[in-house]
């Protein structure tokens, strides 16, 4: 099963005092508030703990002359020394502190951030390969393969490992349900939000994996 756009809002649509139908066939049947609702508990869910699911390896081949170069969409990561994971040829770069005073070139050692740009430190005089380990900020796929932000139609889908998909639908639903309440005086609302507690904190154990600790908090 894929988790699409269409799953997630028919499924939020049928729960328990919902106020949306729940036979949508296509975005031209969405209700734009609960789309919104949708992709606010999508965005807060994944964004609130480093699921491993998100990591991703970025490459890039350095061009003679050339060093800057875009970082990915996402927060780089750090090895257990603390270290940025951003190699060249498999070797470490080191973090620069402060910016170069002058020009220099040859194989990179090290790199600034400056901006969304990573700047190599030499400047490159020849190919090499550039790898940066991340974890995205992109929430999931369109119908083309492309990293989205921001769920819109209604065959756009959610990235996460197909046993964690059922765990992360219920997060979803329970926290999308949560953010349509207007008023935190609601009578529902202390029922999905203890909703919203239990099916993140299952999603985030079973994510962790076998062995790991359990204790999350949201």
């Amino acid at each position: 099963m894929t988790l699409t756009l269409l799953d997630l809002y028919n499924a939020a649509a049928t729960q328990e005092w919902s106020m949306y139908d729940n036979d949508a066939e296509n975005k031209s049947e969405f209700e734009s508030s609960l789309v919104l609702a949708i992709n606010k508990a999508a965005t807060e869910i994944l964004y609130s703990y480093p699921f491993n699911f998100r990591e991703r390896t970025h490459i890039m081949i350095t061009v003679p002359n050339i060093n800057s170069y875009k970082l990915p969409a996402g927060i780089i990561m750090k090895d257990e020394n603390g270290d940025y994971c951003i190699k060249i040829n498999s070797k470490p770069l080191k973090l620069l502190k402060t910016k170069p005073s002058g020009s220099k070139f040859g194989i990179p050692e090290s790199f600034y951030i400056q901006g969304d740009k990573i700047i190599l430190y030499p400047v490159p005089i020849a190919q090499s390969i550039i790898t940066i380990d991340y974890i995205t900020l992109a929430i999931g796929e369109n119908a083309s393969g492309e990293e989205i932000f921001a769920l819109k139609d209604d065959t756009d889908t959610i990235t996460v490992p197909t046993h964690l998909e059922e765990l992360l639908k219920n997060a979803v639903i329970a926290r999308t349900m949560l953010n349509s309440i207007a008023s935190e005086g609601d009578e529902n609302y202390s029922a999905y939000k203890k909703q919203s507690e239990v099916a993140y904190r299952q999603l985030v154990k079973y994510a962790k994996g076998v062995g790991q600790d359990k204790a999350v908090k949201f």
